[in-house]
């Protein structure tokens, strides 16, 4: 494989590599020739195209952009490109943002840029065989139907995720558990409602970007918190956020909120559940900006939101949390 020397041109550095090979390394990266040996024998697919690119990157765009503009002009299936340490996916063959949940999750449950890179090629060849051939979307479409979904995604705020978690990928491993897999699963969640909003649902992309923002602001608050505050502190901070991030997650879930948004006629009183959890979501992500200025100003942290009201309104709400309770009772891990 013939390595194309980085320049300030990444994207068109990256585009005339996948030409002819699949897996593209920039030599900005350390240990560029070895890295793409590793990706080669990982990505057997050809449809799967894997670009990694240094830091310098970003000065080109966010990485959902670079996907876009892979995605216009090279004739994949699947794009999955690293800046630096930050990870973004797009595809074409799965559910719209299942390809960016899959690198949120190898990214969260990995400790290298190369091991998140592999779980995640290996997540979406395992989504893509168990997932509905598409329909044809004759020639071009499918380059365009890829570059759609990412803009769309942009214009719906999760550019700024990009931006946030490469910050915070890293960091979020000094999370306490079990708010660190809240977070987790709140960047999954992030996703997920960009691509409801990217079909034309407004409330969704406005909502998916809100739940990126919480997820930034509870690792930004935690690791101040590190810095700046003693023990007691970041503990009564822990026991606080693993309550209201489990029934917030709860309330936001493909299972609730997104499906109520996705399908408002199967529910009854959808306006007024949309309402329930977005006042949630804003009540909650006040909290945390007036919690990271307490510890700015090296004050006690107050707390004041209660979900409590949320989850005893709704029944179904009321089950997912006892759910979630039993959940961790049981998991050795969340002792």
């Amino acid at each position: 494989m013939d390595l194309v020397t980085a320049s300030a041109g990444y994207v068109d550095d990256a585009v005339a590599a996948l030409q002819s090979d699949n897996v593209y390394v920039s030599a900005e990266v350390s240990g560029s020739a070895e890295l793409a040996a590793q990706l080669e024998q990982q990505v057997t697919d050809d449809s799967i195209a894997v670009v990694v690119l240094s830091e310098n990157a970003s000065l080109d765009g966010t990485g959902l952009e670079i996907v876009e503009e892979i995605a216009a002009q090279t004739q994949y299936d699947t794009i999955i490109v690293a800046v630096g340490e930050d990870l973004t996916a797009g595809s074409n063959v799965l559910e719209p943002g299942e390809a960016l949940r899959i690198a949120n999750e190898a990214e969260g449950a990995t400790d290298t840029v190369e091991e998140a890179l592999t779980l995640t090629v290996q997540g979406v060849v395992a989504a893509s065989d168990s997932a509905p051939a598409p329909a044809d979307p004759g020639v071009g479409g499918a380059v365009v139907t890829l570059a759609i979904v990412v803009a769309a995604l942009l214009a719906a705020g999760i550019g700024a995720i990009a931006i946030l978690r490469s910050r915070s990928s890293r960091t979020d491993r000094r999370l306490p558990e079990p708010v660190r897999a809240h977070v987790i699963a709140l960047q999954s969640l992030a996703g997920e409602y960009a691509a409801v909003g990217a079909a034309g649902n407004p409330v969704a992309a406005q909502t998916g970007s809100e739940i990126a923002v919480i997820a930034a602001n509870v690792t930004e608050l935690f690791a101040r918190l590190d810095k700046r505050s003693g023990a007691d502190q970041r503990g009564i901070a822990a026991v606080e956020y693993d309550d209201k991030l489990r029934k917030l997650s709860a309330a936001l879930d493909r299972d609730y909120l997104l499906d109520i948004l996705t399908h408002p006629h199967l529910w009854d009183d959808p306006d007024e559940r949309v309402r329930e959890v977005r006042g949630a979501v804003s009540a909650v992500s006040d909290e945390l900006v007036g919690n990271i200025k307490q510890v700015n100003a090296s004050r006690g942290l107050h707390f004041q939101v209660s979900l409590d009201g949320l989850i005893g309104r709704r029944k179904e709400l009321q089950e997912w949390d006892r759910a979630f309770g039993q959940a961790s009772d049981s998991d050795p891990q969340a002792q």
